[in-house]
């Protein structure tokens, strides 16, 4: 599943840059942490509660911050699995100057799904798939 979308921050493009970059930053926005175990500058291990109706349950997770070309482009990776299924995600942002000095952020997210979760109808799974990259956007705005 793909995901794909734009959204505008009240600061410079390094300043996005910088907190889209670093580790702790990044996971203190995901929705529904249980624990967080930085690994190292760049990766992370994360307990993550996730779910809709009767499949919920947590995801063990890796959490990696891949390429990164300095105030232009951040690429997170994060895999993983729990007792209802496993994940693989790939995001990309980026980011670019606009003319009020605000920083407008172009995203994608590239998601795959397998076990238990993946059998729930693809409506369901885009809906809470949805519900989750709302929140993650709110929180990464109220961040500035």
């Amino acid at each position: 599943m793909e995901f794909k979308g734009e959204f505008e921050v009240r600061a410079d493009p390094h300043t996005v840059y910088s907190f889209v970059s670093t580790i702790d930053r990044v996971t203190s926005i995901i929705p529904d942490v249980q624990s967080v175990e930085k690994v190292s500058e760049t990766s992370a291990r994360l307990v993550v509660k996730a779910g809709q109706s009767a499949i919920k349950g947590k995801f063990n997770l890796l959490l990696e911050i891949k390429n990164r070309v300095e105030d232009k482009i951040v690429e997170i990776s994060a895999r993983g699995s729990g007792a209802t299924g496993s994940l693989d995600l790939k995001a990309s942002y980026n980011l670019s100057d606009t003319p009020d000095g605000s920083t407008s952020v172009t995203w994608a997210v590239n998601i795959t799904i397998g076990g238990m979760i993946a059998t729930m109808g693809s409506r369901v799974i885009n809906n809470t798939t949805e519900k989750y990259i709302a929140v993650l956007t709110d929180s990464f705005r109220k961040a500035f």
